[in-house]
């Protein structure tokens, strides 16, 4: 007996409910109450944030414990409730698939990668303010000579600088009498004079010294010895984090399989290792992109699997074939993953002249659905980024799994048949009929924003069942093919 139902109510659940259950009504009502679903509803917003709450509270098996004995106040999570904005940045799978692929660093790297770089284009971006100062300051001394019917000279420019072409004259005399060294203290000279002229022309510009010495940073270009170290820094901390990942899920993925191929494998056991990840397989697919990421997981592994098997038994010959047909598909999702991030950088910059242009046209309706094509689209090139990145690190840990020579030959055969079962389970996972409309809301702006033609032209494509991650479930099969 529970003492409140309120978070129950909210997700339109019984107390009773599985943990799978109250997924399900979350993923189908956070769809419907969405914000960006529900334009101009004021309550909406209240409301998503509501099932956020209950969900965040029904989803941990000591909260829930907490609220069904004591209610509310009791199962409030240690740090807050997180806001379901924030909740939901957890795009790809989230916490779920961790075991199985770890934690995705494209994000990451991104992040700290610009971290490094921008301060290299804040830098150009100042630098290029004081160029802006330097030609303003030259065209007004220009327009002014003009007026007056004279010509700026290098000594009329600066105010600050007459000392130093004075100071430098006895220079000139004396190298004028030195014979042979003539030429080259002339040029040293010279180069005094120009670099004088630039100090000049700065300081009359009113440049700060933060101003001068990025312009003079400016002329070198490219990034500084400190931000080049920084980069080969965070390189070599990413490769050891990979590394570290790729071991860590080698170590598990081992694990799993055990429960296979530690055993006799007759029917019985195969049958219950089937289960076992079929089970897995139906409380994975209700994660966002949960589909997307098994049918990577399941491509990979069979893919991998089978090339293995068929290099053992053509002895070597056939795994030729099957690991220069690895690098084909590799080349094609690098082609493909390029290409996303093209059309994405291409649809936004498309909506900034527009928006730019304005215009009677340019209506808050057309803001809107540019702006739910451009989210579509950006999140259409991190999915293809964050699959490119999935695939290479299974790559890796199957690679591990299968080569490991410590291991005798038979055991690695058998760990390959362990991957092929379990990876066309997770290749052929779907949703349930009942269950098509649980798509998270960000795989459907993905879905959406990948349609040439519109709705008429997705009614059309869902007639034929041409939803993503069918094309996506399409592609793997053709892969392992």
């Amino acid at each position: 007996m529970v003492v409140d139902t309120t978070y129950y109510d909210a997700l339109g659940v019984p107390p009773t409910a599985t943990e799978l259950e109250i997924k399900k009504a979350y993923r189908k009502l956070a769809i419907v109450t969405h914000p960006d679903k529900n334009p101009g509803d004021e309550t909406a917003h209240a409301r998503f944030q509501a099932i956020g709450e209950a969900y965040q509270v029904l989803s941990d098996e000591e909260l829930r414990k907490r609220y069904d004995k004591f209610g509310k106040e009791d199962a409030v999570p240690g740090g807050g409730f997180e806001d379901p904005a924030e909740f939901f940045s957890m795009i790809f799978g989230g916490s779920a698939f961790v075991d199985l692929i770890g934690e995705i660093s494209l994000m990451k790297d991104l992040t700290a990668t610009m971290d490094i770089t921008m301060q290299q284009m804040e830098e150009e971006e100042l630098a290029a303010s004081a160029e802006e100062k330097l030609n303003i300051h030259d065209e007004e001394q220009a327009a002014r000579a003009s007026a007056e019917g004279t010509t700026p000279t290098a000594s009329e420019t600066p105010a600050a600088a007459p000392e130093k072409p004075a100071a430098e004259k006895p220079a000139a005399a004396t190298a004028s009498s030195s014979g042979a060294s003539t030429p080259r203290r002339y040029m040293g000279q010279q180069a005094i004079m120009d670099k004088s002229e630039e100090e000049a022309r700065m300081e009359a510009a009113g440049l700060s010294q933060e101003e001068k010495e990025l312009r003079k940073k400016e002329k070198k270009k490219g990034l500084s010895k400190e931000q080049q170290e920084r980069l080969a820094a965070y390189e070599l901390e990413r490769k050891k984090a990979r590394e570290e990942r790729v071991n860590t899920l080698a170590t598990k993925l081992v694990d799993k399989i055990s429960v296979w191929t530690e055993t006799d494998k007759g029917a019985d056991v195969t049958r219950a290792f089937e289960e076992k990840i079929r089970l897995e397989v139906e409380n994975l697919k209700m994660e966002s992109f949960g589909l997307e990421i098994l049918h990577a997981i399941g491509a990979t592994y069979v893919q991998k699997a089978t090339s293995f098997l068929k290099s053992q038994k053509f002895l070597g010959i056939s795994g030729f074939f099957s690991r220069l047909k690895d690098k084909g598909t590799l080349a094609k999702e690098t082609w493909t993953t390029i290409s996303t991030a093209i059309d994405a950088q291409m649809t936004m910059e498309e909506m900034a002249k527009l928006e730019e242009r304005g215009g009677e046209e340019w209506t808050d309706e057309k803001k809107a659905e540019y702006e739910k094509k451009v989210t579509g689209k950006i999140l259409a090139a991190a999915w293809r980024g964050s699959k490119f990145e999935i695939q290479s690190v299974l790559r890796d840990v199957c690679d591990q799994v299968l080569g490991d020579k410590r291991v005798k030959l038979d055991k690695r055969v058998e760990r390959a048949h362990a991957l092929v079962i379990a990876g066309n389970i997770y290749s052929k996972a779907e949703r349930d009929p009942e269950e098509e409309g649980d798509f998270m809301a960000f795989e459907q702006l993905m879905a959406e924003s990948m349609t040439k033609k519109g709705k008429d032209e997705k009614k059309k494509k869902g007639k034929h069942g041409h939803h993503f991650h069918h094309h996506e479930e399409a592609e793997a099969e053709a892969t392992a093919a």
